[in-house]
């Protein structure tokens, strides 16, 4: 599960999963990226994504990250929380995006598998001349 850091004003979420990742799903698999729910089990529940960095009830947006070796994908945002218990706060705000984005992160490595597997299958049959 992405884990959450905070400081000061700021807030950062750190995904399990590398930026270059998701950005791979959303060119080849964009589909693997949507958890789904609802009664039929076919309702959008959540997305993950890239672009601006934001998270909230429907989904993860990843614009950034680590700068570290690993380069897992980040959301930075500020808050105007002031109050003594900023765990609390980051619970009940982002609790169940932060649960729903843990349960896309499990799948993410099984997706990259496929696709670099078939990327290598089409890429072996393709010959230049």
């Amino acid at each position: 599960m992405a884990k959450v850091k905070t400081m000061g004003q700021a807030v950062v979420v750190v995904s399990e999963v590398k930026l270059d990742d998701i950005k791979k799903i959303e060119k080849y698999r964009p589909e693997a990226l949507v958890l789904k729910g609802g009664e039929d089990g076919k309702e959008e529940i959540f997305r993950i994504g890239t672009g601006a960095g934001k998270i909230n009830t429907y989904g993860a947006s990843f614009g950034e990250a680590t700068r570290d070796d690993e380069k897992l994908a980040t959301i930075t945002m500020t808050t105007n929380y002031d109050g003594d218990d900023i765990k609390g706060f980051i619970a009940d705000e982002l609790g169940a995006a932060l649960t729903n984005l843990g349960k896309l992160e499990k799948t993410i490595p099984a997706v990259i598998d496929s696709i670099d597997k078939e990327r290598t299958a089409i890429m072996d049959g393709i010959t230049v001349a």
